[in-house]
């Protein structure tokens, strides 16, 4: 009776406990960003570099998801000038955190030089974004921004993918990889006006399997953006291929005084993109 099959599972659950427990004292959990011991539980990011992270918080455009200027909402409602001239393809995007500090670094590593060791505490910041602008919504599937074919090759690998991964599988939302195509190969769109980074990007997307999306109600993702026309663009295939809703999700906002400080001095757009 007392090896019986529960007793058997009890004692095997107990025995798992103790090697947790042990791991913890032996091998305790550090902070991703400077390696010291995390004082966070359920993070992997300690509370002093949690609080160098800005999140994107009100006021911000109810459409486009950009912080908004005090001239921008004069009234109850915000709404940005661009978004009421000329509303977006998409129904709703946010923004998760500023593109800075620790997390700019991470993204540039784990963008640019493969480094999988960022990829935890960048997506538990996308996660967090989802859960703070996106945790009510009915979602039906989550749409990376893909990259075009020339820059897989480059790179190996597209982060978006991944990030969007993680996404999936904390949320239980399903991921579709290969409906959302880039076309076109463009030229990297910071150190662009917008004007011309619209023009850069016209036309770049298109939906390789439309009844994938018809219906739906889908969810873009995107890793670092400053204006949001990569994802605007992206929602116009999505859109006509006759999403129901589109809403869009991107980690992290480049801030415009980053991009325009950087060009007057001189730096490369291609060095500002990745974080040299």
């Amino acid at each position: 009776m007392g090896n019986g099959p529960d007793n058997q599972m009890n004692r095997q659950n107990v025995f798992s406990r103790v090697i947790d427990s042990l791991s913890c004292v032996l091998f305790p959990e550090v902070c991703y960003f400077c390696g010291s011991l995390n004082d966070t539980k359920g993070s992997v990011i300690c509370s002093k570099c949690r609080s160098s992270i800005r999140s994107i918080l009100m006021p911000f455009c109810e459409i486009c998801g950009l912080p908004l200027s005090k001239f921008d909402h004069c009234s109850d409602e915000l709404f940005c000038g661009s978004c009421i001239s000329r509303a977006p393809a998409y129904d709703r995007a946010r923004y998760g955190v500023y593109y800075e500090n620790d997390i700019r670094s991470a993204i540039t590593k784990f963008k640019f030089h493969a480094s999988l060791f960022n990829v935890r505490p960048i997506a538990e910041c996308l996660i967090e974004a989802f859960n703070r602008h996106y945790a009510d919504e009915s979602i039906d599937v989550i749409l990376p921004i893909p990259v075009h074919r020339k820059r897989l090759i480059e790179r190996g690998f597209n982060q978006v993918i991944t990030l969007s991964q993680k996404l999936s599988n904390a949320t239980g939302i399903p991921i579709e990889r290969t409906s959302l195509i880039k076309r076109k190969h463009t030229k990297p769109q910071v150190g662009l006006p917008r004007s011309k980074r619209i023009l850069n990007l016209k036309n770049a997307f298109m939906v390789s399997k439309p009844e994938k999306i018809s219906g739906k109600r889908v969810l873009i993702i995107d890793d670092v953006s400053t204006t949001g026309a990569t994802v605007s663009e992206a929602a116009k295939a999505v859109r006509k291929a006759g999403a129901a809703y589109i809403a869009v999700l991107v980690l992290a906002l480049r801030t415009r005084s980053e991009v325009n400080g950087a060009q007057s001095s001189g730096i490369d757009a291609l060095k500002l993109e990745r974080g040299l």
